[in-house]
């Protein structure tokens, strides 16, 4: 099962919370991207429904991006929220976990949440990787919304795996 982006963002940051980890915006976002890889490489399916997008700063959640960039560069203390144009209502995203999920998403948590926004950034751009085949496509090949196909982060992150487990 998949789950919406800002429920799964919202979870991050709760866990970061309980964690005494304080998330900045940035960190919030490749995160989440290390968690989805990680998801893909270990159980074949997405963690996060939405395609993550190529952005100078590397893989982005634009729907997250909306919810939270009042936060600019400072930790992020809001969560994401959807609004129901049919009840006209704004709610707190949150997500249902099922079987061992809620544990997997503590500790990519505690595994990347330390590390500075800029740090997980920098590994997101390698060369190669899923991000950098969009942003820097060659042949001035156009990636439209320049997005990050769950497949290229899966063979990413399961080639990742792999060399981490021989290493």
């Amino acid at each position: 099962m998949s789950y919406d982006c800002r429920a799964v963002a919202n979870a991050i940051l709760d866990h970061g919370d309980a964690l005494g980890i304080r998330l900045t915006h940035m960190a919030v976002h490749k995160v989440m991207y290390y968690a989805h890889g990680w998801r893909l490489a270990e159980h074949g399916c997405p963690l996060i429904q939405q395609e993550f997008e190529a952005w100078k700063d590397g893989p982005v959640q634009r729907l997250v991006y909306n919810c939270l960039k009042l936060a600019g560069a400072k930790p992020v203390t809001m969560r994401a929220t959807h609004f129901d144009l049919v009840t006209r209502q704004t709610s707190t995203l949150s997500c249902d976990f099922k079987g061992g999920e809620e544990a997997f998403l503590r500790q990519i948590v505690a595994g990347y949440g330390h590390l500075h926004a800029f740090e997980l950034s920098t590994m997101t751009h390698e060369r190669g990787g899923p991000w950098d085949q969009v942003w820097n496509a060659p042949n001035g090949r156009v990636c439209m919304g320049m997005t990050i196909e769950h497949d290229a982060i899966r063979r990413h992150f399961l080639q990742s795996g792999m060399a981490r487990r021989t290493a």
